[in-house]
């Protein structure tokens, strides 16, 4: 079992290297969400993407009552603090990212993703300290679940000002672009991305709407008027490359031509939305990007539904896969940690220890 861990100073030096040296290969993962019907809901499709290095995710199980405190924040008066009200499993990148939480699913039937976004980068001197609690970016994913049940209440909260995302101390000691969305069971999205001036934009849509996509770059306004260039209902016209605004286009696609069957097995719907996926969004190794003639991978591929939370962990390095199933972590009383990374390349079962 991995030692979950980590000295802040030993994180800043580690991912600061690491994180910084792949800022030109920062175009990758993709999020997809489409109906399961009656009896599967809301089911997502998620990769963490990354160029040169291989990722590395655990889960973490965090039960009500759980006390958290956000990673250091300096250039932020108020740090955030909260306890966990509803339970949460959250997966988390530990090697490259180093402790980032990249996907978080609920009880209440509610996930959050966060994805790169490099066009943010040149905003974030702009973002200013609200005096609202800031939560560092490497959490914001798990404090979203953790606190909100529906995508109508974070939103309300951001708007409230209850809450803010640290932008400016970015993670490992380097700024970074990013995006996060929230979904929630009744098919609610919302997208929230740092825009000019380091405005905070939070585009609202269902899961019939645009919004059931997500890449990288560029910005939702400009890769709309990029998707303006294509006819989705005609393949002959689909881009081919790996690059993010590509993957959009064909994600629109796959997702807008394809539906799941509701009255199927969970296994037969995982299966499909994993093609649907395949199709459009995972990345080989060793292609090249022609927007930045740079090389990155899908290493890792998460597909849920928010009905049962149950999850599907894809190694895609080694072709391993291990299930996470929820309902078998509601009885835990204190945060409980599993190296799915690890579980799935030995033998494809999950197996739940106390996070050291």
């Amino acid at each position: 079992m991995k030692n979950f861990k980590f000295n802040k100073i030993a994180l800043a030096a580690i991912a600061a290297a690491s994180i910084a040296g792949s800022l030109s290969t920062a175009s990758a993962c993709s999020r997809l969400i489409m109906d399961g019907g009656d009896t599967h809901g809301v089911t997502v499709a998620r990769s963490f993407d990354w160029g040169g290095s291989e990722l590395q995710s655990i889960a973490k199980a965090l039960p009500v009552g759980t006390q958290i405190t956000t990673f250091d924040v300096p250039e932020y008066q108020s740090p955030a603090s909260w306890t966990v009200k509803h339970h949460t499993v959250d997966y988390v990148e530990v090697e490259t990212f180093h402790n980032t939480s990249g996907e978080a699913i609920n009880d209440k039937g509610l996930s959050a993703s966060m994805l790169y976004q490099n066009p943010s980068v040149e905003f974030v001197n702009s973002a200013t300290d609200t005096g609202a609690p800031a939560v560092h970016m490497s959490n914001i994913v798990q404090f979203l679940v953790t606190q909100f049940a529906t995508v109508e209440e974070a939103v309300t909260a951001f708007d409230a000002g209850e809450f803010q995302a640290a932008w400016i101390t970015g993670i490992g000691g380097h700024q970074h672009g990013f995006h996060f969305s929230v979904q929630d069971k009744s098919g609610d999205i919302a997208l929230f991305q740092l825009n000019e001036g380091g405005k905070m934009v939070v585009h609202r849509g269902d899961i019939n709407s645009d919004l059931r996509v997500m890449a990288n770059a560029p910005l939702r306004q400009d890769v709309l008027k990029y998707a303006k260039k294509f006819d989705l209902n005609d393949a002959t016209t689909l881009p081919g490359s790996i690059s993010s605004p590509d993957r959009y286009i064909r994600g629109l696609h796959a997702t807008a031509n394809i539906s799941l069957d509701g009255d199927a097995d969970w296994v037969d719907v995982r299966g499909k939305m994993k093609g649907i996926f395949d199709f459009g969004n995972k990345v080989p190794q060793d292609l090249i990007d022609p927007t930045n003639h740079e090389s990155y991978a899908t290493w890792e591929t998460y597909v849920y539904n928010l009905e049962t939370g149950n999850t599907t962990y894809y190694n895609e390095g080694n072709g391993s896969q291990i299930n996470i199933n929820f309902a078998e972590t509601v009885d835990f009383t204190q945060p409980m940690c599993a190296d799915i990374y690890q579980q799935a390349r030995a033998d494809q079962k999950i197996t739940w220890s106390t996070c050291s």
